[in-house]
């Protein structure tokens, strides 16, 4: 009977905020850490030039934040659970890869904001937002207007008729535009022939200039452009 009243009595202390003194607070940086995570999430999603979908990975921000937080908070106190919480890590896997940096930059963000607020240092996690942010929108306006852009061209016409006077016509037009290439591929099938280009880079105002004086200098031919940013 002891023990169930010491077990009953051990309940109540640790649900009482009296007990827990730090309930409050972490509560107090939970939502501050909700609220500068999704800071994080506009700011991927206003700055960010990651190819992928912005939202899908923009939705775990708040709830990583949270989740670091939390664990932070917990293990801070205890060397045990500590070196559990390694352990447990260490058996994790992750089914999809994060495939562009940027977006692992910010998932490290917002981990490092989950970080000190666990630790009880919002105004680290504060500080350290704010010159994120600086160096996010001075990098953003800086490289706005000289992003340069690599161009995949593939040339596909009739072989008679485009390469009547040999490869190096169709060839010496492109290098007469472009000023220089890289020759990927060629290959001539049933009276068809395709060239595959990659062209040198080039701001979006160049790239668009030379497409267009392709166009008019290979009438003739199919002209099928990737555009690969840099």
């Amino acid at each position: 009977m002891s023990q169930i009243q010491e077990a009953w009595e051990q309940l109540q202390k640790g649900v009482s905020l009296e007990g827990n003194p730090d309930v409050l607070l972490l509560a107090v940086n939970l939502l501050i850490g909700g609220f500068l995570s999704l800071y994080v999430r506009w700011l991927f999603r206003r700055f960010g030039t990651s190819p992928s979908d912005a939202d899908s990975i923009g939705r775990v921000f708040p709830i990583l934040t949270l989740v670091t937080t939390g664990v932070i908070a917990v293990v801070k106190s205890s060397l045990a659970l500590s070196l559990g919480l390694v352990g447990a890590l260490s058996i994790v896997r992750f089914r999809s890869a994060i495939k562009e940096p940027e977006e692992l930059v910010y998932l490290f963000l917002c981990i490092a904001v989950g970080l000190a607020l666990g630790a009880g240092q919002p105004l680290l996690a504060i500080a350290l937002l704010a010159v994120s942010t600086l160096f996010i929108v001075g990098m953003s306006l800086t490289g706005k207007n000289k992003r340069r852009q690599n161009l995949m061209l593939t040339i596909t016409a009739d072989a008679r008729q485009a390469f009547a006077d040999g490869t190096q016509g169709v060839l010496k037009r492109v290098e007469e535009v472009t000023g220089s290439y890289t020759l990927q591929r060629l290959d001539v099938e049933e009276g068809r022939a395709q060239i595959r280009l990659v062209l040198p880079d080039a701001t979006s105002k160049q790239a668009t200039d030379w497409i267009t004086r392709l166009q008019q200098n290979l009438p003739g031919c199919d002209l099928s452009v990737v555009n690969v940013a840099k």
